[in-house]
């Protein structure tokens, strides 16, 4: 057997268990609101459709990450162009989710945290998201083992969401969601490092990225000029 192949299939397996992992932590965190897929109709179109494309991009990446472990690169390549216009739709939907929610104000917002901050730490995580998945396309034919390591801190920063409905209805916590997603992203970086016995510089950039987005959408939003923004939004 080649000595190569052991890591390889080693790499296979750890991307499709984080693939796995995202999608347990996604039905967790929405696990709440399972009551509501018997009265769709209370909600709104744009809430339909963005559930919709957020489900296709979580299952997407599972069959992706499938396809390379089973040596399909082929089909992924092509699954790839679909998926590259996939997150740009992710990106406007949720952006207009956002910005639709923020101006309707609680219950459509997390408690405690007032619309400039959500709004904030929603648009920072889509554009640090819109980067990382940029990369990654662009590298994905000279450099896959950087494609692969930033499509999924990209598929990490999107957890937010579930990861917070998660702590505010099934603990007493009062820990961010960004901070455990940010632990999710250390360890993914910890079993990576440690089977390939180095520090990927691909995480270590995108890794800055994901940390550094959230203390820079903090200190946005307590500013007088990212107030006036989101007045011009008509959100209060």
């Amino acid at each position: 057997m080649n000595s190569r192949t052991l890591p390889r299939a080693g790499e296979h397996r750890y991307y499709v268990a984080a693939a796995i992992g995202v999608i347990v932590v996604v039905l967790a965190g929405f696990s709440i609101d399972v009551p509501l897929l018997s009265h769709l109709g209370s909600l709104s179109v744009l809430v339909r459709v963005h559930a919709m494309i957020m489900l296709i991009w979580i299952a997407l990446f599972f069959v992706q990450v499938l396809l390379v472990a089973r040596h399909r690169t082929n089909l992924h390549m092509q699954l790839g162009i679909f998926g590259a216009a996939l997150a740009l739709v992710v990106i406007v939907a949720d952006t207009a989710t956002l910005i639709t929610a923020c101006r309707l104000g609680p219950p459509h917002m997390p408690p405690g945290v007032p619309p400039s901050l959500f709004l904030a730490f929603g648009l920072f995580n889509l554009f640090t998201f819109a980067a990382l998945v940029g990369a990654a396309i662009v590298l994905r034919k000279r450099c896959s083992d950087w494609h692969k390591r930033l499509m999924l801190l990209a598929m990490l920063l999107l957890l937010d969401a579930a990861l917070a409905r998660f702590i505010n209805v099934y603990t007493s916590s009062t820990v961010d969601a960004s901070t455990v997603r940010n632990l999710f992203v250390l360890a993914c970086v910890a079993v990576d490092t440690f089977c390939h016995r180095r520090l990927h510089p691909a995480f270590v950039i995108g890794g800055a990225l994901v940390f550094a987005n959230d203390y820079i959408a903090t200190w946005v939003a307590g500013t007088s000029e990212w107030l006036r923004f989101i007045q011009t939004l008509s959100i209060r």
